[in-house]
């Protein structure tokens, strides 16, 4: 009984998180150089995560703070950020780079991927206004890091929820058989 009950956890863990795929580092690099001579249109671009962003922001931080201008941070957070911000980045830049404003190609970002607005507004904000953009955008990724904390947190929280179930599920069937089925058993036997 303790054996049927440890394989069911196994199999309801199993079940519940599955493994993640086993991949070698030779297919890794294949893959990675067939993806990058490959240009996808953009709807089939993978979106940016919220931590890729993120990264990305960091990135751009360094490099204002180091004393580049708002298109040399883009340009080297593009060639140091995960490759789905790094993405996004290349689209918003490649309308810089054909001649129209910075701004545009910022606001184009922020339109492919929602993750990027508070930290495209800003950059806006400074293009036009000229002021100093470091403070602003340690706020944006202090709240940035605020939200995926909170995130992660959420799904912390219920793990807890959802390993009832499979708890459940194996002890229910037991306790039906010890407790539920004697009872109905010595009723029924009392009215015969």
């Amino acid at each position: 009984m303790k054996m049927l009950v440890i394989l069911c956890i196994c199999l309801a863990v199993y079940l519940w998180f599955p493994l993640p795929r086993q991949t070698s580092p030779k297919s890794d690099v294949l893959e990675e150089s067939i993806e990058s001579k490959v240009q996808l249109p953009r709807s089939e671009l993978k979106a940016a995560s919220s931590s890729d962003i993120l990264r990305a922001l960091e990135i751009i931080q360094l490099a204002l703070s180091s004393g580049m201008t708002i298109g040399d941070a883009l340009e080297h957070s593009q060639k140091h950020s995960p490759s789905a911000a790094a993405q996004e980045l290349e689209c918003g830049l490649n309308q810089f780079r054909i001649g129209l404003p910075l701004a545009r190609g910022l606001e184009q970002i922020a339109i492919d991927n929602p993750g990027w607005r508070s930290i495209s507004d800003t950059l806006i904000t400074s293009l036009n206004s000229g002021s100093p953009v470091a403070d602003q955008l340690a706020d944006v990724a202090f709240i940035m890091q605020s939200s995926i904390d909170t995130e992660k947190l959420k799904r912390i929280k219920s793990v807890a929820v959802k390993s009832v179930l499979p708890l459940g599920l194996c002890f229910l069937p037991a306790f039906i058989l010890l407790a539920v089925v004697p009872v109905i058993a010595g009723l029924l036997g009392g009215f015969f």
